[in-house]
């Protein structure tokens, strides 16, 4: 079994999304929130919210040129990050309403989706 090609551009993709965010959050966190009316913002969890997107987004782009073993692992693992992220979005949108932790929430789902879809077709949850 090959590691398809549509699945190594997705995960640079993936890093490019997530630097996208991580630079401002991590140092204009406090412009950025005004700029997309989300105050009052911890600065302090915008910035460790971003430094985890860093290295997740790094490491997707160093998992571009994985073999399958490889790959597989960093499929369990992406699918349990962004799996927890996502309900951890959505748990929070529901305590503060905010339209801004309803739109990561969903970027954070459709990330959770398109990995798990890998994780299956590469057969990474064989108990390997």
């Amino acid at each position: 079994m090959e590691v398809p090609q549509s699945l190594r551009k997705w995960l640079v993709f993936h890093f490019y999304v997530d630097y996208a965010f991580a630079i401002p959050f991590f140092f204009f966190p406090e412009q950025l929130a005004s700029l997309l009316n989300y105050e009052p913002l911890d600065p302090l969890a915008a910035r460790m919210s971003a430094a985890a997107l860093f290295g997740i987004g790094y490491s997707s782009l160093m998992a571009a040129k994985f073999d399958l073993e490889k790959m597989q692992l960093k499929l369990r693992w992406a699918v349990i990050w962004a799996g927890s992220a996502t309900i951890g979005l959505f748990w929070g949108a529901l305590s503060v309403d905010h339209i801004w932790g309803w739109i990561f929430g969903m970027i954070f789902l459709l990330f959770f989706i398109l990995w798990f879809f890998y994780a299956i077709k590469l057969n990474a949850f064989n108990n390997k």
